[in-house]
């Protein structure tokens, strides 16, 4: 046996890259390169961290052994710092350090992790038959998911450290022990669940990688057929046609993502032809991830979901798919990672590709149900993203958040959804899900669906009566839920949101009931803002240094309070911010009118809007009251919007001296250019 396996095929780099790699690397990411070496450096202490941006669960404190490694370990009683430390990244990261440094420390310390995890965690196949029935893993340190990623690592590590002296016979017959024993178990250890979940993904990835690359290993050839037929059924089942994952879930939406992008990479670089959905399903999840990456490169908290920088998931994808707007959102040049899976031709590749805007600023993703409304490409753009999906078809990862809205301004995020902090079964864990921390109504104080546990809902709200409409003058959104119709006096509650592009939001919430109630419409802020409360209880919110503003501005009267909230950017992190309330008492119809107003600055008084009601009359002259139509008047500068919203339906009206029909109707008014344009918004 020499030094690498004979059968083994060409991974994502090899040795002939190195000098690139490693140049490239150290001169365009050095921040990247040290933060490997840090962690590197960790592990051949024994001492672990997660701190990667793609770490799933994240933890920034340094947890050391003395002399093996307790793979069992639970640090502060949570599984998910286990499962963190037996998936292994510090394994690639260690091949990785090898290159960049030449130090033999690395692979001397890729070697010992290598002999302790397999010394005290043998697995037979009289386990695994025995266990497949179950629905998630044979034991802790076998769980499936973490399996096959933990076997990517350890293939991405052992590329770079092969060929150190100190890998030898001894060190390539355990690491083929290795891939072999993996193989096993994720060829048996496979549920009809799976093939709904994230984990399935997770698991497959890794089985085809070391199928593909060891074929002189027993069973690899069905292994690679069965890895490849899961992936595809997996495409058609966890993929919405708008493609995003149906957890409904950016953080998971990324690792499947991250999984498809692997696999496709790795068979083209060795010329296996894989069936085409998977990179039509693959192209599909690149474009629903420039859908909604936020105005600063980061995605938004969809669910269980960290506010990860995916710039270098563009990127990546830029190359893979040959797409230059996904480049429009990446990095200027190839990202860390990017170099390592691409080398030097795909490094030129991205030099070279042109840059183009995307076909859309606005996008509905229409099967999830989510709805992103933009006014450019820019880094000052005016962004709000509005959630009026399904929680998500497993029903694990998804958030109590139907109709919540956030929102995003001239390089500043003003309204947030709080994260997810944690999986541990605490009242954390219920604070970050329950529909009180999403910018959603809420009422007589009961979350929109009953929470039970971590992973349960009972009561689970549906979504309904979704409309979508988009132009360059204006988008518009409507969502309904029947959460509250489970109330002994039911509530119907019904959210609309018209963009008047590229300046504002006008935010509607209606309900109605027969009985009373109590409603609360919360607004939670980003960590770092200036809240105040403003003369007629609208709600100023502003950075320190007087930097953008965003103006929330009530139509309606309402009592205005401010109070406390967290929010978590990482697992295991959470950080201090505000909210602000807006309550009202009411019973048959009720509502909430609200202008969202962002400024590039606090001081910009012409950019402050006057807003007045309208008086509305019927086709025949007679008055409308208001709670049969809202009509606004909001005066920017030198220009005049008008902006009716029927709460009957469709219907003709006259107001601010014109006369239309349907249900959203908007007047644009330039006094500079001498213009008035009508748009029925909807009919």
């Amino acid at each position: 046996m020499t030094s690498k396996s004979k059968g083994m095929r060409r991974f994502f780099w090899d040795t002939g890259d190195r000098d690139f790699i490693v140049e490239t690397c150290k001169e365009l990411w050095p921040e990247e390169v040290a933060e490997v070496l840090h962690r590197a450096d960790s592990a051949c202490q024994k001492t672990f961290v997660f701190t990667h941006r793609w770490d799933m669960e994240r933890c920034e404190t340094e947890v050391a052994f003395a002399d093996h490694i307790d793979w069992n370990y639970r640090h502060n009683g949570d599984l998910e710092w286990l499962v963190m430390l037996n998936r292994a990244r510090y394994m690639s990261e260690l091949g990785q350090a090898y290159w960049l440094t030449g130090e033999e420390k690395y692979a001397e310390g890729y070697i010992f992790l290598l002999r302790d995890w397999m010394n005290q965690n043998p697995l037979t196949e009289e386990e695994v038959v025995s266990s497949a029935d179950r629905a998630y893993n044979v034991k802790d340190t076998w769980r499936k998911l973490d399996s096959g990623i933990r076997i990517t690592n350890w293939l991405k590590g052992y590329q770079c450290v092969c060929k150190s002296h100190l890998w030898g016979e001894e060190e390539e017959v355990l690491f083929l022990e290795a891939v072999q024993r993996h193989g096993m178990y994720l060829s048996i250890a496979y549920t009809p669940h799976d093939r709904q979940s994230n984990w399935g993904f997770l698991e497959s990835n890794g089985l085809f990688q070391l199928a593909l690359l060891y074929p002189e290993l027993e069973g690899s050839g069905a292994w690679l057929d069965i890895a490849v037929k899961r992936m595809q059924e997996m495409c058609h089942v966890q993929i919405f046609a708008d493609g995003m994952h149906n957890e409904q879930c950016s953080m998971y939406h990324h690792e499947v993502l991250h999984c498809l992008f692997e696999t496709a990479l790795l068979a083209k670089v060795n010329d296996y032809e894989l069936p085409p959905i998977l990179m039509d399903t693959l192209n599909r999840m690149f474009g629903a991830s420039l859908s909604f990456v936020q105005p600063d490169g980061h995605q938004p908290m969809l669910g269980d979901s960290d506010g990860t920088d995916i710039r270098d998931v563009l990127t990546r994808g830029a190359v893979m798919c040959q797409r230059g707007d996904l480049k429009k959102m990446g990095y200027a040049f190839l990202d860390y990672e990017g170099i390592w899976y691409f080398q030097n031709q795909g490094f030129d590749l991205y030099e070279q590709m042109e840059e183009q805007e995307p076909s859309y600023s606005s996008i509905e993703l229409p099967q999830s149900g989510y709805a992103f409304m933009r006014s450019d490409w820019s880094k000052d753009a005016r962004y709000l993203w509005f959630d009026a999906g399904h929680m998500d078809v497993i029903r694990a990862h998804g958030h109590d958040d139907l109709l919540h809205l956030s929102l995003f301004a001239y390089g500043r995020e003003f309204l947030t959804d709080p994260g997810r902090y944690t999986y541990m079964e605490q009242e954390a864990r219920r604070y970050f899900k329950e529909s009180f921390q999403h910018n959603t109504l809420s009422v007589d104080g009961l979350s929109i669906s009953l929470y039970v546990n971590s992973w349960k809902w009972n009561n689970m709200a549906e979504p309904y009566d979704r409309f979508w409409n988009t132009s360059d003058k204006f988008d518009y959104v409507q969502g309904s839920h029947d959460g509250y119709l489970r109330l002994s006096e039911p509530v119907q509650v019904r959210r609309q949101i018209l963009f008047v592009k590229p300046d504002y939001w006008i935010v509607v919430d209606t309900c109605r009931s027969n009985g009373q109630h109590d409603y609360t419409l919360p607004f939670h802020f980003a960590e770092g803002l200036v809240i105040r409360v403003e003369q007629d209880g609208g709600i100023l919110a502003f950075e320190p240094d007087r930097g953008p503003s965003l103006r929330i501005i009530p139509v309606v009267a309402n009592q205005t309070l401010i109070g406390s909230a967290w929010v978590s950017r990482n697992y295991n992190e959470k950080t201090p911010s505000l909210k602000a309330e807006f309550r009202r008492r009411g019973s048959g119809f009720t509502k909430f009118v609200t202008v969202l107003y962002p400024s590039r600055t606090l001081d910009s008084e012409q950019e402050q809007p006057l807003i007045s009601e309208v008086e509305v009359l019927n086709s025949y002259g007679n008055r409308v009251p208001s709670n049969l139509a809202t009509a606004l008047s909001i005066r920017h500068g030198q220009r005049v919007d008008t902006v009716l919203f029927s709460h009957q339906g469709p219907r003709g009206y006259r107001f601010a001296g014109q006369h239309m029909s349907g249900e959203v109707l908007l007047l644009k008014d330039n006094a500079v250019l001498g213009t008035s344009v009508s748009y029925t918004v909807k009919i």
